[in-house]
């Protein structure tokens, strides 16, 4: 055999062997799971939370298996092992005995073995800050001419929710002039904390502020306790009703001042039709609890259609009804406000 054949000879086994290694190699870097019936599966452990392992496969995609399903799991990559105290464990995992699990660190460390049940997740999704997420809307119109009127209406809306909590706030404010004369002006501001004990059940404490020159109103407050209850909260639809006491204080600007115990029983309902419109309402009645039949309300209705780019088109109407206002003040209010709203 010449030189120049053994090179060949050489080259060819050379290329052999290298594609063998790469083969090998390839395959101890995927996780191994190893299920009941015995069966091994190939690829990379996504992530284990609510007794349920993803794997993703070359050859099928993500798999997901029960982990009571599981018989044995290898990894090649270090994962992140998430216990029920809190502490966050890192390494490459393999099942030791039925019901635990081995986190090895590698040197100089020792390997942990975990009961199952003392582990929350691994490799959970990382968890996005709570942001703020609300609207902001503005009306308003001017005519001139027989006419000579002038109105304006800025109002806001905006929540925080976690996993524990949730806080909002409301603002409006509503102004309105005829031939310079102011006709109305009032100020509407709501804060909310809700603290969940179950994933539909939570306690709330709720303070509301109201200031209104034509309702003889300085200042009215309320503030109280109360519990509720979500019975929607998903990107379509929205729906929460709540009870509750609360005291009111009103600062009057004429009428003399009072101040009396409540009950506070409230809907907040919203709900997508489609891609065209958002009907929402907001319904809130104050029962006194000092004198039998009397009672405060307000109601915000509104219908958005999306314009793009966050805007949309807003109608809204707000009723507002004192069962018992001071001498020569009306017992309901009504109010209509068209204009944009900005959401984010």
């Amino acid at each position: 055999m010449s030189k120049r054949s053994k090179r060949k000879g050489v080259a060819f086994i050379s290329s052999i062997v290298f594609l063998i290694f790469l083969t090998s190699a390839g395959q101890s870097l995927a996780d191994e799971v190893t299920v009941e019936n015995g069966d091994k599966l190939t690829g990379t452990i996504v992530k284990v939370e609510g007794g349920k392992l993803i794997l993703k496969t070359d050859y099928a995609g993500s798999i997901e298996l029960p982990l009571a399903k599981i018989k044995n799991i290898v990894t090649d990559k270090s994962s992140e092992v998430h216990l029920l105290s809190g502490e966050i464990l890192k390494g490459k995992l393999k099942t030791a005995e039925e019901g635990k699990l081995v986190i090895d660190p590698g040197p100089p460390r020792e390997p942990a073995t975990i009961d199952w049940k003392n582990i929350v997740s691994v490799n959970p999704p990382p968890k996005i800050p709570p942001q703020w997420k609300g609207a902001v809307n503005i009306g308003g119109s001017i005519q001139t001419g027989n006419t000579s009127r002038t109105t304006a209406s800025v109002g806001a809306a905006a929540a925080r929710k976690t996993e524990d909590d949730r806080f909002s706030l409301r603002f409006l404010f509503n102004y309105a002039e005829e031939k310079s004369d102011v006709t109305t002006r009032n100020t509407y501001g709501g804060l909310k904390y809700d603290y969940f004990f179950t994933k539909r059940t939570y306690g709330y404490l709720s303070v509301e502020l109201l200031n209104d020159e034509f309702k003889d109103l300085n200042l009215r407050a309320i503030a109280g306790p109360g519990v509720g209850y979500q019975i929607w909260d998903d990107p379509v639809k929205f729906f929460l009703l709540e009870a509750g006491v609360s005291y009111v204080w009103e600062d009057r600007k004429a009428g003399m001042d009072d101040n009396w115990a409540t009950a506070r029983v409230s809907g907040d309902f919203w709900y997508k039709l489609g891609k065209i419109i958002t009907f929402s309402d907001l319904f809130i009645i104050y029962p006194s609890l000092k004198r039998g039949g009397q009672y405060t309300l307000r109601n915000e209705a509104a219908l958005t259609s999306p314009l793009g780019a966050g805007w949309a088109l807003r109608l809204a109407n707000i009723w507002e009804r004192d069962s018992d206002p001071s001498p020569g003040i009306l017992k309901d209010d009504l109010a209509w406000i068209l204009g944009l709203q900005y959401s984010f």
